[in-house]
């Protein structure tokens, strides 16, 4: 499928003033990453439009990323979920009989489901995922499929339904992510729980171009960015981490409903302290690297 692109504003201020950072993403795939000068916000800008990124969830994201789905695969329930440990260290498990719907945004397979049901066993597992082969696995679990694309109306008819919603490594992947958060806040138990974790980019892992920066990755959150999001769709965030002994490079939050009127925090050196880190960090790779291809040539001449 020939891919078309989007221009966009900033999802969080609606901005259009921006900093390019790279267009060199991973598998050499093509992307425009920008940092909103306003804000902060990362993101792709252009960037392939609704149709072209529905056709690669659905078509060739397994093929790069989930290679383990064989007609063998089987899903197990794991001891050691890092959402369940977080949660529990932070003590914000919900009790076991409170607990009826469970909906992973995003959900792959269903590893986290299988492994919530061990501790919620009878609560009702739903998900929201665009890939075939994980529609399978997610059926063979028990698992409803609500919805293969997150764009769509899969709120209605789902107000205050789920006491725990799971986004892991979603969020970063969407369109608007201000809709989908209003969404959920709308999907939500009146004291239902979310949580969320994406990659944290103030604490970017190495090889940014070629392994970080990614073309499904349309947007490039740290820990105000989020703020701000939440704001937005009247989320509040009761616990968050940044890196533990699982992910040193990610972000991680539990967070519900708010009780009080929330407002974004709009600061111009949330960018200068984005642009900084991916500016000093690039800098030091892209001076590796040709010294790198020195030594190689070096060795076999």
């Amino acid at each position: 499928m020939e891919k078309k692109f989007e221009k966009v504003d900033c999802a969080i201020c609606a901005a259009n003033d921006t900093h390019e950072v790279s267009t060199k993403g991973q598998f050499d795939l093509p992307i425009n990453l920008v940092l909103c000068k306003n804000c902060g916000l990362g993101y792709l800008n252009p960037r392939w439009d609704q149709n072209a990124y529905l056709d690669f969830y659905q078509n060739e994201y397994d093929k790069y990323y989930r290679s383990e789905l064989t007609a063998d695969f089987k899903l197990s329930p794991k001891s050691d979920n890092p959402i369940l440990s977080r949660l529990g260290n932070w003590k914000h498990l919900p009790k076991t009989d409170s607990v009826k719907n469970i909906l992973d945004i995003g959900s792959g397979a269903g590893q986290n489901l299988i492994d919530f049901k061990t501790q919620y066993p009878a609560a009702n597992l739903f998900a929201i995922e665009p890939s075939p082969d994980s529609h399978k696995h997610l059926s063979s679990i028990g698992a409803k499929v609500i919805s293969g694309d997150v764009d769509s109306d899969w709120d209605k008819n789902n107000e205050g339904k789920y006491e725990v919603v799971i986004m892991r490594h979603v969020l970063e992947h969407f369109l608007d992510p201000v809709a989908v958060m209003k969404k959920v806040h709308k999907v939500l138990a009146p004291d239902g729980l979310l949580y969320l974790a994406v990659p944290n980019n103030l604490k970017p892992s190495k090889n940014l171009e070629s392994r970080w920066f990614r073309v499904v990755h349309t947007y490039y959150f740290n820990k105000s960015s989020l703020y701000n999001l939440f704001a937005l769709a009247q989320l509040e965030i009761l616990s968050v981490g940044e890196g533990d002994q699982i992910n040193q490079q990610e972000i991680f939050l539990a967070a519900r409903r708010a009780k009080r009127v929330l407002t974004p925090k709009i600061d111009r050196a949330d960018f200068m302290k984005q642009r900084a880190i991916f500016e000093d960090q690039l800098t030091q790779e892209n001076k590796f690297i040709p010294r790198l291809k020195r030594k190689i040539n070096s060795l076999l001449n």
